[in-house]
């Protein structure tokens, strides 16, 4: 299995920003686009046939408007992801409208042109995607499942009991492989962070974008500085927009 990438959709009628956001998410090592859009109809196709995990959406497009598909994909009971609106300074007021009509499904509002401090509010994005991933995982919590899971990394495959596993951590900036941590030694794999929470039990929470805490093994949750201490030795830093699910998992 390959190193996956959150992927994302772009529905935008004007080619100039289309090409530009498009461009701009692919030059991530997080994210990527898998299929883009620019009216009404292709878009309702897009979403309703691309798996996704955050849809970049305008407000103006051809054959209607945001307000127009979204409501289209809810009476079609398609699955939505969430969506980041893009609108031009003069129609912000319309993208408050669809945050406030629409506010399970929308992470944010990203006003064009977006090229400044894109790297910041890209970055701020894909954190709102894992943390909304997270509040879905806490909603839709199951009996924990401590039974060995397989991995495989290239010609080997390791049996992997969960309450061993310390951390997870990616490679800096998506570089790299992936460490499942024990307490004693640690194992390298070319999964992604997104795939490999998918094979662990509700006690693993995701406290920063590259790192995945088992709670079984807090020592210490530092509040004054958003820190973790686990009970080998590790500090962690929790990031700004992971802490209230951080709290809520263990409160």
């Amino acid at each position: 299995m390959s190193f996956r990438k959150l992927q994302a959709l772009v529905v935008e009628d004007e080619k100039v920003h289309r090409e530009a956001l498009i461009a701009s998410l692919n030059k991530s090592l997080d994210i990527e686009v898998a299929g883009m859009a620019t009216s009404v109809d292709e878009a309702f196709d897009l979403v309703k046939n691309t798996p996704a995990d955050v849809l970049f959406l305008d407000i103006v497009l051809i054959g209607g408007d945001a307000f127009q598909l979204i409501n289209l994909l809810k009476r079609q009971q398609v699955p939505i992801p969430p969506i980041v609106i893009q609108t031009g300074r003069g129609k912000f007021e319309h993208g408050e409208r669809i945050l406030n009509e629409f506010r399970d499904d929308v992470l944010s509002i990203l006003q064009k042109p977006f090229y400044e401090n894109w790297e910041k509010k890209r970055d701020n994005i894909i954190d709102a995607i894992y943390v909304r991933n997270q509040s879905a995982r806490m909603a839709n919590k199951k009996l924990s499942n401590t039974g060995f899971f397989s991995i495989q990394d290239g010609r080997q495959t390791y049996m992997i009991n969960p309450t061993d596993v310390i951390v997870v951590k990616t490679g800096a900036k998506s570089k790299g492989k992936t460490e499942i941590i024990f307490e004693r030694h640690k194992i390298d794999c070319s999964l992604s962070l997104a795939q490999l929470i998918a094979k662990l039990p509700h006690e693993f929470v995701q406290i920063n974008r590259f790192e995945v805490i088992n709670i079984g093994w807090i020592s210490v949750i530092d509040h004054s500085n958003r820190e973790v201490h686990l009970r080998n030795g590790e500090t962690c830093s929790v990031g700004n927009a992971f802490y209230q699910s951080l709290c809520e998992w263990v409160g």
